[in-house]
Protein backbone atom coordinates (compact mmCIF):
# COMPACT_ATOMS: atom_id res chain seq x y z
CA UNK A 1 0.00 0.00 0.00
CA UNK A 2 1.15 3.56 -0.71
CA UNK A 3 0.43 6.52 1.52
CA UNK A 4 -0.16 9.67 -0.51
CA UNK A 5 0.82 12.65 1.64
CA UNK A 6 -0.20 16.18 0.72
CA UNK A 7 1.59 18.84 2.77
CA UNK A 8 -0.25 22.15 2.56
CA UNK A 9 -0.44 25.65 4.02
CA UNK A 10 -3.40 27.88 3.16
CA UNK A 11 -4.01 26.23 -0.23
CA UNK A 12 -5.80 28.19 -2.94
CA UNK A 13 -9.30 26.83 -3.64
CA UNK A 14 -8.52 26.35 -7.35
CA UNK A 15 -5.32 24.40 -6.82
CA UNK A 16 -6.84 22.38 -4.00
CA UNK A 17 -9.67 21.27 -6.26
CA UNK A 18 -7.16 20.25 -8.95
CA UNK A 19 -4.92 18.34 -6.51
CA UNK A 20 -7.67 16.46 -4.68
CA UNK A 21 -9.68 15.89 -7.86
CA UNK A 22 -6.66 14.30 -9.54
CA UNK A 23 -6.17 11.96 -6.56
CA UNK A 24 -9.86 11.01 -6.65
CA UNK A 25 -9.53 10.06 -10.35
CA UNK A 26 -6.57 7.70 -9.97
CA UNK A 27 -6.84 4.46 -11.94
CA UNK A 28 -5.23 2.49 -9.11
CA UNK A 29 -7.82 0.63 -7.01
CA UNK A 30 -9.20 2.83 -4.25
CA UNK A 31 -8.17 0.32 -1.59
CA UNK A 32 -4.53 0.22 -2.74
CA UNK A 33 -3.61 3.66 -1.38
CA UNK A 34 -4.77 6.14 1.20
CA UNK A 35 -4.34 9.89 1.56
CA UNK A 36 -2.98 11.86 4.51
CA UNK A 37 -3.29 15.64 4.39
CA UNK A 38 -0.79 17.46 6.61
CA UNK A 39 -2.25 20.85 7.45
CA UNK A 40 0.84 22.95 8.16
CA UNK A 41 -0.51 25.83 10.23
CA UNK A 42 -3.25 26.90 7.82
CA UNK A 43 -5.50 29.73 8.96
CA UNK A 44 -8.26 28.78 9.35
CA UNK A 45 -7.44 25.08 9.76
CA UNK A 46 -8.60 22.79 6.97
CA UNK A 47 -12.00 21.26 7.57
CA UNK A 48 -13.04 17.69 6.92
CA UNK A 49 -15.21 18.82 4.00
CA UNK A 50 -11.99 19.24 1.98
CA UNK A 51 -11.84 15.46 1.70
CA UNK A 52 -15.25 15.01 0.11
CA UNK A 53 -14.05 14.14 -3.44
CA UNK A 54 -11.75 11.42 -2.06
CA UNK A 55 -14.39 9.85 0.14
CA UNK A 56 -16.92 9.90 -2.70
CA UNK A 57 -14.36 7.93 -4.72
CA UNK A 58 -14.02 5.38 -1.89
CA UNK A 59 -10.48 6.49 -0.98
CA UNK A 60 -9.55 6.54 2.71
CA UNK A 61 -8.38 10.02 3.70
CA UNK A 62 -7.75 12.05 6.83
CA UNK A 63 -6.29 15.39 7.92
CA UNK A 64 -3.54 15.72 10.53
CA UNK A 65 -2.07 18.98 11.84
CA UNK A 66 1.50 20.22 12.16
CA UNK A 67 1.42 23.65 13.78
CA UNK A 68 5.16 24.32 13.48
CA UNK A 69 5.65 25.97 10.08
CA UNK A 70 7.94 24.45 7.47
CA UNK A 71 7.76 21.83 4.76
CA UNK A 72 10.37 19.64 6.45
CA UNK A 73 8.30 19.52 9.64
CA UNK A 74 5.17 18.73 7.62
CA UNK A 75 6.94 15.85 5.88
CA UNK A 76 8.23 14.52 9.19
CA UNK A 77 4.65 14.58 10.46
CA UNK A 78 3.55 12.61 7.38
CA UNK A 79 6.25 10.03 8.02
CA UNK A 80 5.26 9.70 11.68
CA UNK A 81 1.56 9.32 10.81
CA UNK A 82 2.11 6.44 8.37
CA UNK A 83 3.72 3.01 8.40
CA UNK A 84 3.43 2.10 4.71
CA UNK A 85 6.46 0.89 2.77
CA UNK A 86 6.13 3.86 0.40
CA UNK A 87 5.06 7.49 0.67
CA UNK A 88 4.12 9.52 -2.40
CA UNK A 89 4.64 13.21 -1.59
CA UNK A 90 2.29 15.60 -3.37
CA UNK A 91 2.35 19.39 -3.18
CA UNK A 92 -0.87 21.39 -3.05
CA UNK A 93 -0.29 22.77 -6.56
CA UNK A 94 0.27 19.35 -8.17
CA UNK A 95 -2.23 17.70 -10.53
CA UNK A 96 -1.25 14.04 -10.90
CA UNK A 97 -1.89 12.20 -14.14
CA UNK A 98 -4.71 9.63 -13.63
CA UNK A 99 -2.29 6.68 -13.85
CA UNK A 100 0.38 8.16 -11.52
CA UNK A 101 -0.25 5.89 -8.53
CA UNK A 102 -0.80 2.83 -10.74
CA UNK A 103 2.49 3.41 -12.56
CA UNK A 104 4.28 4.07 -9.27
CA UNK A 105 3.11 0.69 -7.95
CA UNK A 106 4.34 -1.02 -11.12
CA UNK A 107 7.77 0.62 -11.04
CA UNK A 108 8.30 -0.04 -7.33
CA UNK A 109 7.40 -3.72 -7.76
CA UNK A 110 9.74 -4.12 -10.73
CA UNK A 111 12.69 -2.24 -9.18
CA UNK A 112 13.30 -3.25 -5.55
CA UNK A 113 16.78 -1.72 -5.79
CA UNK A 114 15.31 1.81 -6.02
CA UNK A 115 14.62 3.81 -2.85
CA UNK A 116 13.07 6.94 -4.31
CA UNK A 117 11.82 7.95 -7.73
CA UNK A 118 9.80 10.61 -9.49
CA UNK A 119 8.88 11.75 -12.97
CA UNK A 120 7.98 14.70 -15.14
CA UNK A 121 6.79 18.01 -13.72
CA UNK A 122 5.04 19.82 -16.56
CA UNK A 123 4.02 23.48 -16.61
CA UNK A 124 0.45 23.89 -17.94
CA UNK A 125 0.39 25.89 -21.18
CA UNK A 126 -1.76 28.63 -19.66
CA UNK A 127 0.96 29.28 -17.04
CA UNK A 128 3.85 29.65 -19.47
CA UNK A 129 5.73 32.87 -18.61
CA UNK A 130 5.32 35.64 -21.14
CA UNK A 131 8.83 36.94 -20.51
CA UNK A 132 11.49 34.88 -22.27
CA UNK A 133 14.08 35.63 -19.59
CA UNK A 134 12.05 33.72 -16.99
CA UNK A 135 12.23 30.40 -18.86
CA UNK A 136 15.80 29.45 -17.81
CA UNK A 137 14.62 29.68 -14.19
CA UNK A 138 11.81 27.15 -14.59
CA UNK A 139 13.90 24.14 -13.57
CA UNK A 140 14.63 25.89 -10.27
CA UNK A 141 10.89 26.38 -9.82
CA UNK A 142 10.18 22.66 -10.07
CA UNK A 143 9.58 22.18 -13.80
CA UNK A 144 11.45 19.23 -15.31
CA UNK A 145 11.21 16.80 -18.20
CA UNK A 146 14.25 14.68 -19.00
CA UNK A 147 12.78 12.73 -21.90
CA UNK A 148 11.23 9.34 -22.46
CA UNK A 149 13.90 7.02 -21.03
CA UNK A 150 14.18 5.83 -17.44
CA UNK A 151 17.31 7.20 -15.72
CA UNK A 152 18.68 5.16 -12.81
CA UNK A 153 21.47 5.90 -10.34
CA UNK A 154 22.62 3.22 -7.91
CA UNK A 155 26.02 4.52 -6.82
CA UNK A 156 26.74 8.20 -7.49
CA UNK A 157 26.34 10.49 -4.49
CA UNK A 158 25.64 13.77 -6.23
CA UNK A 159 23.39 15.84 -8.46
CA UNK A 160 21.82 14.27 -11.51
CA UNK A 161 18.64 13.89 -13.52
CA UNK A 162 17.85 10.73 -11.57
CA UNK A 163 17.19 12.69 -8.36
CA UNK A 164 13.45 13.33 -7.99
CA UNK A 165 11.99 16.61 -6.84
CA UNK A 166 10.00 16.46 -3.63
CA UNK A 167 6.79 17.05 -5.59
CA UNK A 168 5.67 13.67 -6.84
CA UNK A 169 8.51 11.75 -5.19
CA UNK A 170 7.80 8.14 -4.19
CA UNK A 171 10.08 7.30 -1.25
CA UNK A 172 10.73 3.98 0.50
CA UNK A 173 10.38 3.68 4.27
CA UNK A 174 14.09 2.90 4.68
CA UNK A 175 14.97 6.22 3.04
CA UNK A 176 12.36 8.03 5.13
CA UNK A 177 13.83 6.60 8.32
CA UNK A 178 17.26 7.92 7.31
CA UNK A 179 15.69 11.35 6.78
CA UNK A 180 14.16 11.23 10.27
CA UNK A 181 17.55 10.37 11.81
CA UNK A 182 19.09 13.40 10.14
CA UNK A 183 16.34 15.56 11.63
CA UNK A 184 17.25 14.30 15.10
CA UNK A 185 21.02 14.66 14.87
CA UNK A 186 21.94 17.44 12.41
CA UNK A 187 21.80 21.10 13.54
CA UNK A 188 21.54 22.25 9.91
CA UNK A 189 18.56 20.04 9.09
CA UNK A 190 15.78 22.60 9.56
CA UNK A 191 17.85 25.31 7.86
CA UNK A 192 17.44 23.46 4.56
CA UNK A 193 13.70 23.84 4.14
CA UNK A 194 11.41 26.86 4.03
CA UNK A 195 9.31 27.98 6.96
CA UNK A 196 7.98 31.37 5.89
CA UNK A 197 9.74 34.71 6.01
CA UNK A 198 12.18 36.24 3.53
CA UNK A 199 14.51 33.31 2.99
CA UNK A 200 14.06 30.78 0.19
CA UNK A 201 16.17 27.92 1.49
CA UNK A 202 16.05 24.75 -0.57
CA UNK A 203 17.73 21.32 -0.78
CA UNK A 204 15.51 19.60 1.80
CA UNK A 205 14.23 17.53 -1.14
CA UNK A 206 17.79 16.64 -2.11
CA UNK A 207 18.67 15.57 1.42
CA UNK A 208 15.76 13.13 1.48
CA UNK A 209 16.66 11.63 -1.89
CA UNK A 210 20.38 11.38 -1.09
CA UNK A 211 19.39 9.10 1.78
CA UNK A 212 18.70 6.33 -0.74
CA UNK A 213 22.40 5.79 -1.49
CA UNK A 214 23.16 5.75 2.24
CA UNK A 215 20.80 2.86 2.85
CA UNK A 216 22.00 0.86 -0.17
CA UNK A 217 19.26 1.85 -2.61
CA UNK A 218 19.13 4.01 -5.74
CA UNK A 219 17.24 6.90 -7.33
CA UNK A 220 15.35 7.02 -10.61
CA UNK A 221 13.62 9.31 -13.08
CA UNK A 222 10.51 7.52 -14.39
CA UNK A 223 8.91 9.29 -17.38
CA UNK A 224 5.64 7.36 -17.10
CA UNK A 225 4.94 9.46 -13.98
CA UNK A 226 3.64 12.89 -14.89
CA UNK A 227 2.37 15.90 -12.93
CA UNK A 228 0.97 19.22 -14.08
CA UNK A 229 2.66 21.72 -11.76
CA UNK A 230 0.40 24.75 -11.29
CA UNK A 231 3.00 27.36 -10.39
CA UNK A 232 1.85 30.69 -9.03
CA UNK A 233 2.86 33.28 -11.69
CA UNK A 234 3.94 35.60 -8.86
CA UNK A 235 7.02 33.39 -8.64
CA UNK A 236 8.13 34.72 -12.03
CA UNK A 237 8.93 38.09 -10.50
CA UNK A 238 12.50 39.31 -10.72
CA UNK A 239 12.95 39.91 -6.97
CA UNK A 240 11.61 36.46 -6.10
CA UNK A 241 13.89 34.69 -8.56
CA UNK A 242 16.96 36.58 -7.34
CA UNK A 243 16.13 35.60 -3.76
CA UNK A 244 15.67 32.01 -4.97
CA UNK A 245 19.16 31.85 -6.52
CA UNK A 246 20.72 33.43 -3.44
CA UNK A 247 18.90 30.86 -1.29
CA UNK A 248 20.17 28.03 -3.47
CA UNK A 249 23.72 29.18 -2.88
CA UNK A 250 23.20 29.09 0.87
CA UNK A 251 21.41 25.75 0.73
CA UNK A 252 24.16 23.98 -1.25
CA UNK A 253 26.56 24.67 1.62
CA UNK A 254 24.07 23.57 4.27
CA UNK A 255 23.33 20.35 2.39
CA UNK A 256 27.03 19.49 2.17
CA UNK A 257 27.41 20.10 5.91
CA UNK A 258 24.65 17.60 6.68
CA UNK A 259 25.97 15.02 4.21
CA UNK A 260 29.71 15.36 4.77
CA UNK A 261 30.23 17.11 8.08
CA UNK A 262 32.48 20.12 8.69
CA UNK A 263 33.56 20.76 5.10
CA UNK A 264 36.54 23.04 4.38
CA UNK A 265 35.90 26.42 2.78
CA UNK A 266 36.89 26.35 -0.92
CA UNK A 267 39.58 28.88 -1.76
CA UNK A 268 37.30 30.90 -4.04
CA UNK A 269 34.84 31.48 -1.16
CA UNK A 270 37.37 32.19 1.58
CA UNK A 271 37.59 35.97 1.09
CA UNK A 272 35.28 38.60 -0.33
CA UNK A 273 37.71 39.67 -3.05
CA UNK A 274 38.00 36.04 -4.17
CA UNK A 275 34.25 35.51 -4.28
CA UNK A 276 33.98 38.73 -6.29
CA UNK A 277 36.35 37.20 -8.85
CA UNK A 278 34.20 34.06 -8.82
CA UNK A 279 31.08 36.14 -9.42
CA UNK A 280 32.67 37.93 -12.38
CA UNK A 281 33.70 34.56 -13.81
CA UNK A 282 30.11 33.36 -13.40
CA UNK A 283 28.92 36.39 -15.42
CA UNK A 284 31.16 35.30 -18.29
CA UNK A 285 30.36 31.60 -17.87
CA UNK A 286 26.63 32.24 -18.40
CA UNK A 287 27.15 34.65 -21.30
CA UNK A 288 24.60 32.77 -23.44
CA UNK A 289 21.82 33.32 -20.88
CA UNK A 290 19.73 36.44 -20.20
CA UNK A 291 21.34 38.95 -17.86
CA UNK A 292 18.80 38.09 -15.16
CA UNK A 293 20.06 34.49 -15.04
CA UNK A 294 23.67 35.67 -15.03
CA UNK A 295 22.96 37.99 -12.09
CA UNK A 296 21.13 35.18 -10.31
CA UNK A 297 24.12 32.86 -10.64
CA UNK A 298 26.35 35.59 -9.20
CA UNK A 299 23.97 35.93 -6.26
CA UNK A 300 24.11 32.18 -5.78
CA UNK A 301 27.89 32.44 -5.42
CA UNK A 302 27.44 35.27 -2.91
CA UNK A 303 24.95 33.09 -1.02
CA UNK A 304 27.59 30.38 -0.73
CA UNK A 305 30.10 32.91 0.56
CA UNK A 306 27.76 34.24 3.26
CA UNK A 307 26.88 30.70 4.29
CA UNK A 308 30.52 29.67 4.64
CA UNK A 309 30.95 32.69 6.94
CA UNK A 310 28.01 31.65 9.12
CA UNK A 311 28.61 29.36 12.08
CA UNK A 312 26.88 25.99 11.37
CA UNK A 313 23.56 25.48 13.11
CA UNK A 314 22.69 29.16 13.48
Amino acid sequence: MIAVCVCTHNPSPRNWALTIGALARQTAPAGSFHVVIVDNASSPPLGDERLAPLREAGIAARIVSEERPGLSRARLKAIAETDDDWILFVDDDNELAPDYVENAFAFAAAHPEIGCFGGRLILPAELEPRQEWVKPFLSGLGIRDYGDEIIVNLHQDGWGEWEPAGAGAVVHRRVLERYVRWSETEPEFFNLGRSGGWGLASCDDSLMMRGAIRVGLGNAYVPSLSIRHHLNPKRYRFAYLMRLLYGYGQSFVRLDRVLYGDIPVPKEYSKLRRVWRQMKWRWLQYAAFPWQMRLGQMLSDFGRYTEFKRKPGR
